[in-house]
């Protein structure tokens, strides 16, 4: 059943939303401003409306995507069903293995997984950013600040509120997140230099 869990988070992280809703406003996001088929690219391209849309569904991809992974095996299967999502949306099959960055979708899976998670992690990475003048390096700093939390989260054993159980099913979340997400990001950060 995880095998299941990780074909349906990888196939739902793989829907091309933001390019689909991006077309349906007029716009493509793969030949306009950065070519990243993500919520940065659409607030630039299309404004806060396309943008807001497409934050929404990636966050609904993750969400449902450790919620079914949660219904078919438990927290092992909602970690990996919820890896898997993000996995899709950034080696979308759609785009030669190229999409967006994942965090919308990252969000979704924190959202469902470990709901308190985000209240931690998101104004960090957030106000990272803002400081530091870059989104990347506040997405990397902040990726790495919610690994380390999910490990002091289960240190302390705190409650993670609805979703998966502490322990290693919050660590490997953690720490998943961290290494598929966080490569977009490094090469970010080569361009710009």
């Amino acid at each position: 059943m995880t095998a299941a869990a990780l074909l349906i988070g990888f196939g739902l992280g793989a829907i091309p939303s933001a390019h689909l809703l991006a077309l349906a406003v007029g716009h493509n996001l793969r030949t306009e401003g950065t070519g990243n088929p993500g919520t940065a690219n659409a607030l630039v391209v299309g404004g806060k409306k396309l943008a807001g849309a497409v934050l929404l569904v990636d966050i609904l991809k993750g969400f449902l995507a450790v919620q079914l992974g949660l219904a078919l095996v438990g927290s092992g299967g909602a970690v990996a069903g919820g890896l898997a999502a993000i996995s899709g949306q950034i080696l979308n099959p759609w785009f030669r293995f190229r999409g967006g960055k994942g965090l919308g979708v990252a969000g979704g899976v924190t959202m469902a997984a470990w709901p308190l998670g985000l209240v931690v992690a998101v104004p960090f990475m957030a106000g990272t950013a803002r400081l530091m003048g870059s989104a990347a390096k506040g997405a990397l700093l902040g990726l790495a600040f919610y690994t380390a939390a999910t490990i002091a989260w289960v240190a302390l054993d705190l409650p993670v509120g609805w979703g998966i159980d502490t322990g290693v099913a919050l660590v490997a979340l953690g720490l998943g997140v961290l290494l598929i997400t966080a490569p977009k990001f490094v090469a970010d950060l080569r361009r710009a230099t």
